[in-house]
């Protein structure tokens, strides 16, 4: 995966929140996890990119929240993706800004 400005930019968005680089056991945690996620959705809702997902956000978490279409991906790993999509919105709006 491509670590782009932006991956980058959200990564130490989320780690200056407080999130962890790693796992206690030492794995990949959240300020990976995370941008992970969003690049995900990025790619399967075929945007060109991040500024265009966070132009459209406040659709995507709606179709990644209970009740819509994307629900299913949204809930997967306890929420994460939902989360990461929400914090996302709050780093886009800073980032934007």
């Amino acid at each position: 995966m491509e670590k782009t400005i932006a991956w980058r930019a959200y990564s130490k968005y989320l780690r200056d929140k407080g999130y962890s680089d790693f796992s206690e056991k030492g794995n990949p945690s959240t300020t990976y996890n995370y941008p992970s996620r969003v690049d995900k959705v990025c790619k399967d809702e075929n945007y060109s990119d991040w500024d265009e997902l966070g132009e459209n956000i406040n659709k995507v978490i709606e179709k990644y929240s209970i009740g819509g279409e994307c629900e299913e991906k949204g809930s997967q790993s306890h929420g994460s993706t939902l989360k990461a999509l929400e914090l996302f919105r709050e780093f886009y709006v800073v980032f934007d800004s």
